[in-house]
């Protein structure tokens, strides 16, 4: 082989840790609901936690205190049946189906709320979806520096068995109920249905304004 090769590929060694730890650092951190809570506690002034459900959920099924409620997407009135034509795709369950795209505005209300340096921790429903990854790393891309998603979300992962998928669903009745597993909620952290006007989408509260 060459010398010159075997010095390029040398070279190319040392900078891969480099490449890999640049690439990571684009990424938000996961973190459980009890490490997002000690965080919101200890840091007062410049943590925030940002709630990436729809409108819908944040009001009807709760929320954390002081959550800003910042949409990814938004609920449709689109009602489709599981596995049905939807938006060029597939309905992923019977009901009411949330917009195919992200919120084209989240963006820019988060950065009309919120600093770059700011420490924000994105809260959604679940695990399961990949809802509060996708919204904290595009806020990692766009230039937050300091983003973290709570990996179990609010109401945690639906309650299955790997092993035993079929005798769960056949004699559990608590199959696929969410909050017996992991989230917010399951470990009794503090949830509040008060709709405070400071921390809901600022959109619907400029439209409310102009209605007057």
């Amino acid at each position: 082989m060459p010398a010159r090769l075997i010095v390029a590929l040398l070279f190319a060694c040392l900078l891969l840790p480099d490449l890999t730890s640049a690439k990571e650092a684009k990424r938000a951190h996961s973190i459980s609901e009890l490490e997002a809570a000690e965080m919101l506690a200890q840091e007062t002034r410049t943590t925030f936690l940002v709630d990436v459900r729809t409108r819908e959920e944040y009001m009807l099924q709760g929320h954390p205190p002081q959550a800003y409620n910042v949409p990814w997407r938004f609920l449709t009135p689109d009602f489709q049946v599981r596995d049905g034509a939807y938006a060029g795709g597939k309905a992923a369950y019977t009901g009411y189906q949330l917009a195919r795209e992200p919120n084209p505005d989240f963006i820019g209300v988060l950065q009309s709320l919120f600093k770059p340096e700011d420490r924000l921790i994105v809260i959604a429903t679940d695990g399961e979806d990949g809802t509060g990854t996708d919204a904290a790393d595009v806020m990692v891309k766009e230039g937050f520096k300091r983003v973290y998603y709570i990996k179990n979300g609010f109401l945690g992962d639906r309650l299955a068995a790997k092993d035993n998928d079929k005798l769960i669903e056949k004699l559990s009745p608590y199959w696929q109920q969410r909050g017996r597993v992991n989230g917010w909620i399951y470990w009794g952290l503090p949830v509040s249905y008060i709709i405070d006007p400071k921390y809901v989408y600022p959109p619907d509260l400029k439209r409310m304004q102009t209605q007057k």
